[in-house]
């Protein structure tokens, strides 16, 4: 229907058909529907009349219109009555689609947490465990528990050192823990033997770092309105593994230029630092604009004393306009108990209306060679 009455629309209208002079002598520009200049100006009646009685003028277009909408509905009607059983035998025959699950990263992410997370559990349980803790240990490993000590090990600060896919859905996770062993030299008591420890020197302890290797399976079921589902199980008891090796020949920082903690350099860095991690003074102060840097709430030190500074490029104390430099800061902090330790601190410093400004706190320090020249202010700190 739509496109007929378009076509209505479209086409120019035709020109009306022309009158037959009025037989009275009138004037032509009389209206059509008057008889003469002295009889109203009424339309004839819509039936049959005498010699006299002139019909209006009719303008037709598209005369067949009802009957071309008529059957265009008619021919939309059988097409969705032909289209109904068709469409309803694509419903049916046509391939699911696959279900829609996260991302392999998000799911990767998933799957090592829980694995990260039953293996920390499964070396805490084990080397804490003695003889009474059977179901407990049996409760998180599918291996067989076997023989317990009569005492459980003392631990502090577990994580994970390593996590490793091994095979479909298993995890190789490797936990690095602190164990309080006895002291090199030292004799332990004989084993067994209770009451002898008791009236024997109390043996010294000392913490040392040890790691161990967990097989961790985890099978991972998406659903449709509760997402993943996670059923994570211990393969096999802890084993006992070395550590990450330290690297054998280890790169050397990339600092080639000294910079006097004096300097106005190392009094701007001395004055950020302070204020961010001691709270005193106004942190602002010290950035470059667009920086965005907050201070330590509560402040954990008292102050900062800078001891040395190490730099990619030279600095004076009259710079130009994107000078700087990538800094690395020895700093003596004062903690609350007033204790000192020391730390060390990466600072990206540039110049701007001559006085160094932080524009950056590095995530980590250079080993590689920087390129000569000064730097983009638009890109300190990156």
């Amino acid at each position: 229907m739509s496109s007929v009455l378009v076509r209505r629309r479209g086409k120019k209208a035709a020109k009306p058909a022309e009158l037959p002079a009025p037989a009275d002598g009138a004037s032509s520009t009389g209206s059509p529907w008057a008889g003469g200049p002295d009889q109203p100006a009424t339309p004839p009646s819509s039936g049959g009349g005498g010699d006299g009685d002139t019909p209006p003028p009719q303008v037709v277009e598209w005369s067949n219109g009802p009957a071309l909408v008529t059957k265009a509905w008619g021919a939309v009607l059988a097409l969705a009555l032909l289209a109904g059983p068709a469409a309803l035998a694509w419903t049916l025959l046509r391939p699911q689609p696959a279900p829609v699950s996260a991302t392999a990263g998000a799911a990767s992410t998933t799957e090592e947490a829980a694995a990260n997370e039953r293996a920390v559990e499964l070396v805490e349980t084990w080397l804490r465990a003695d003889s009474n803790d059977q179901q407990l240990l049996a409760s998180l490993t599918n291996a067989p528990v076997g023989s317990l000590p009569q005492t459980g090990l003392t631990i502090r600060d577990s994580s994970v050192a390593q996590i490793e896919p091994a095979d479909d859905d298993v995890w190789s996770v490797t936990v690095g823990v602190d164990v309080a062993e006895p002291a090199p030299g030292s004799t332990p008591p004989p084993a067994g033997d209770g009451a002898k420890a008791d009236e024997e020197t109390e043996v010294p302890l000392v913490w040392v770092r040890r790691y161990f290797q967990v097989p961790v399976l985890v099978d991972r079921t998406d659903t449709e309105w509760s997402g993943a589902n996670l059923a994570v199980t211990a393969l096999a008891l802890p084993a006992p593994v070395p550590g990450p090796a330290a690297a054998a020949e280890p790169p050397d920082l990339d600092y080639p230029e000294t910079i006097s903690p004096t300097s106005a350099a190392g009094q701007s860095a001395a004055g950020f630092l302070t204020a961010m991690i001691a709270g005193d003074g106004e942190i602002t102060r010290y950035l470059r604009p667009g920086t965005s840097i907050s201070a330590i709430t509560p402040a954990p030190y008292t102050a900062v004393t800078v001891s040395g500074i190490k730099g990619t490029h030279e600095v004076t104390d009259d710079p130009a306009d994107g000078d700087g430099t990538h800094a690395l800061i020895t700093a003596e902090l004062t903690r609350l108990d007033g204790n000192k330790t020391t730390a060390q601190y990466v600072l990206t410093l540039v110049a701007r209306d001559g006085r160094w400004e932080v524009a950056g706190l590095e995530p980590a320090v250079r080993i590689s060679t920087t390129p000569s020249g000064a730097i983009d202010s638009g890109t300190a700190g990156d």
